[in-house]
């Protein structure tokens, strides 16, 4: 998976330093898809992840923090979504998104969502393995 990292210095170098990890233990190194981090002092969430399918894109947008593992885990997490995009196992649709066919419209509870519940799930795993390296 190729990718750009829009953020300067050590938040950079940080970044950097886990994706290779992170994208190998999430298969995603052979991914025909482009991953796009934008680092952004003015975003509202901690994390989001935005398929881009019209440009076969993904884009993550994190939150900075002074704490440098919050801000890898919160990198794992989110790349656990660009994974399941990339997988088509999550789907975003005009009344929600589907999560392996099964529609889940955009009110089902944040942590009912099966999604992230997966996200979760594995976030501090991915997170921990890539800082063993």
């Amino acid at each position: 998976m190729q990718y750009h990292i829009d953020a300067t210095g050590k938040t950079k170098q940080y970044i950097e330093g886990l994706l290779p990890s992170m994208l190998s233990q999430l298969a995603l190194t052979r991914s025909r898809q482009f991953l796009h981090i934008i680092v952004d002092r003015d975003s509202e969430h901690t994390g989001q992840t935005v398929p881009l399918p019209g440009i076969d894109t993904v884009l993550v947008v994190l939150k900075p923090t002074r704490n440098w593992v919050d801000l890898g885990v919160t990198l794992a997490h989110e790349l656990t979504h660009v994974a399941q995009f990339a997988k088509g196992i999550l789907k975003p649709t005009a009344r929600g998104r589907t999560w392996k066919g099964k529609l889940y419209k955009t009110n089902h509870p944040y942590l009912d969502q099966p999604w992230e519940i997966q996200a979760f799930a594995r976030q501090e795993i991915i997170f921990r393995r890539a800082i063993e390296l």
